[in-house]
């Protein structure tokens, strides 16, 4: 049985916390026994009050040879108070070898930061506040797009909900990935993620300004990226003219329907390389682009890598300590 202790402080987002762990706890071994012993370790007393007011329980951080398979660091505004962080940051730099794996869930990578280990590694955050963790921790690699990712023995997650396709990730090494897709199913999860996926996917992002007239013609190309999705077809789905469709589509857009079409279809193809034996061909063809040279060019444009080094950078990346 596998040990995850989780850190509690006052400020916690509970669903840091609740997410991995619960997934975790799913978790069987072939007699039915759990496969992980979960524990919750306090930096500020038994019980602490998450940042919604929910209260959780937790033993002290302990002082001497603490001890855990994986060690998780959860976000929150309280673990970004000085003191605290200080105090969490220092028992981190003191303890981590007892830890073969250390993860952070969105802000948790503060305390780790803090604690200078993750110098000259890669590490994520939620979105909005990795310009922040840059501008703080200037020695450590920050890569504000990654839903999830591995450097060594450290992990670390962005946004609260990519808390679950860490842990995933990680139930998949320790047990497999049939395992880890009975879990995500179990959690009603729609997709389970790879951690080269980007925490805001272009769809969110032009789909939130989009008027309502609009918003259907969204969704359905987003989700018929392999289809003809020329002006002509998509102003008929909206029941416009072709010329009254461009100038609506560019008024709530500030970009052509066909930029916003090829958009689309490159944020699906770097979702899709990201999954195991992906071939550049195969994602060619379910994202719309006629060849694969022509999906390598604009891959490359929009991205300033070519397909095939992306997948090397960030497919399932696990370098060794």
């Amino acid at each position: 049985m596998r040990k995850v202790a989780i850190i509690l402080f006052e400020g916690v987002t509970a669903f840091d916390v609740a997410g991995p762990s619960d997934a975790f706890a799913l978790v069987r071994d072939e007699k039915d026994a759990p496969a992980y012993a979960l524990q919750f370790w306090s930096a500020d007393g038994k019980v602490v009050t998450t940042a919604s007011g929910l209260r959780l329980t937790g033993d002290a951080l302990p002082e001497k040879a603490p001890r855990a398979d994986l060690l998780i660091v959860p976000g929150g505004a309280g673990l970004r108070e000085p003191q605290r962080l200080a105090r969490v940051a220092s028992w981190l730099k003191a303890n981590h070898r007892q830890f073969n794996r250390v993860a952070t869930v969105c802000t948790g990578a503060f305390a780790l930061a803090e604690s200078g280990l993750l110098d000259g590694r890669q590490v994520t955050t939620h979105w909005r506040f990795a310009r922040d963790l840059t501008a703080r921790y200037p020695r450590v690699q920050v890569n504000a797009d990654a839903l999830f990712l591995s450097d060594g023995k450290y992990h670390s997650s962005g946004g609260i909900a990519a808390s679950v396709d860490l842990a995933l990730a990680l139930i998949e090494i320790d047990h497999g990935a049939r395992v880890a897709t009975a879990v995500a199913r179990e959690l009603v999860v729609f997709l389970r993620r790879t951690g080269a996926q980007a925490q805001f996917s272009e769809p969110l992002k032009l789909q939130a300004v989009a008027s309502d007239r609009l918003s259907g013609v969204c969704t359905w190309a987003a989700n018929n990226l392999d289809a003809d999705l020329s002006v002509t077809t998509l102003a008929k789905r909206a029941g416009l003219s072709e010329r009254q469709f461009s100038r609506l589509f560019a008024a709530s857009f500030g970009a052509s329907p066909g930029h916003y079409v090829t958009r689309l279809r490159l944020d699906a193809a770097r979702a899709a390389l990201g999954q195991p034996r992906a071939t550049i061909e195969h994602v060619a063809r379910i994202t719309g682009f006629q060849t694969p040279d022509g999906f390598r060019r604009a891959f490359e444009k929009r991205f300033q890598i070519n397909p095939s080094e992306y997948q090397r950078r960030f497919t399932a990346r696990s370098r060794t300590k």
